[in-house]
């Protein structure tokens, strides 16, 4: 193999590597965490922002209200990824669970995200569905 096709590969596979979570993922716009916040992306809505107890886990509990017409079912989503954004570092949170809501409201599903840490800056989360299946498999 020459050089510049491994050159190729490398800069393919850090290329790839960036847009990992973006792959096969709906996404919301940044949403700051404050109740009532909605991001124009896709219409995630900040419902309700429940902090820890004294003397609890130390995490928080974030409600975000997602429009049914921006996701057509909760069924295919299989990983929620949250980003963070701290100043001009964004990184993935660690530590983090979510849940939905069953019936949460007529029109739209609820994510309940849970953070395992108490957190002020804006967030994304990532809607990851299956992976495609590549024919012949």
């Amino acid at each position: 193999m020459s050089a510049g096709r491994t050159t190729k590969i490398v800069m393919l596979s850090a290329a790839l590597a960036c847009l990992a979570p973006t792959l096969n993922a709906q996404e919301t716009d940044w949403l700051e965490l404050k109740e009532g916040y909605e991001g124009q992306k896709i219409h995630a809505k900040v419902k309700r922002i429940e902090l820890p107890e004294l003397g609890g886990d130390g995490g928080q509990h974030v409600t975000v209200s997602i429009p049914k017409n921006q996701l057509a079912s909760t069924d295919k989503v299989h990983q929620v990824l949250v980003v963070g954004k701290r100043g001009d570092k964004e990184e993935t949170l660690s530590g983090v669970h979510y849940e939905w809501a069953d019936d949460y409201e007529n029109d739209s599903y609820g994510l309940i995200i849970k953070l395992d840490t108490l957190e002020n800056f804006p967030i994304r989360v990532y809607l990851k569905d299956d992976l495609p299946l590549s024919k012949g498999q």
